[in-house]
């Protein structure tokens, strides 16, 4: 029941997302999270959580990754609160780049909590030939 409520509020957060400048360069970022060690969120208190961030610049303009934002919509295994890493990275042309990325997060504590499914929302900041601009994406990550 709670996975299909979540499922459903995902759905509609992406259905009712506010479309892209048409101006603002294509960039595509895709956020993975790193193996936790097991029972890593068994116990209540804070965690240290692992992801890999993908930039893939495929236009003919350079752009730099200046800072991106995660957070955690609703509950599950873990939760982080808003939490913003400066990041400052040239992407050029063309090129795809894998960043490891580590921010602290909050957990719940329970057998039966540590294995929910977690929902991360996040929001780059980037800036390109023309100004800056912005680009919000979601990730769904289940927990073993």
């Amino acid at each position: 029941m709670r996975r299909t409520i979540l499922i459903l509020l995902l759905l509609a957060g992406c259905a009712s997302g506010v479309p892209d400048d048409p101006n603002a360069p294509k960039i595509t970022l895709h956020l993975e999270q790193y193996e936790s060690a097991p029972n890593a969120y068994t116990f209540n208190g804070p965690v240290n959580v692992q992801f890999a961030l993908s930039v893939a610049n495929t236009t003919n303009q350079p752009v730099k990754l200046n800072r991106i934002e995660i957070r955690t919509i609703g509950s599950g295994a873990y939760t982080i609160r808003p939490t913003s890493t400066n990041i400052n990275v040239d992407i050029a042309p063309g090129q795809a780049r894998t960043l490891p990325l580590a921010v602290w997060g909050y957990s719940r504590g329970g057998q039966l909590t540590s294995t929910e499914p977690v929902t991360v929302r996040a929001i780059a900041y980037l800036t390109g030939p023309s100004g800056a601009f912005v680009r919000l994406f979601s990730e769904y990550f289940t927990q073993q």
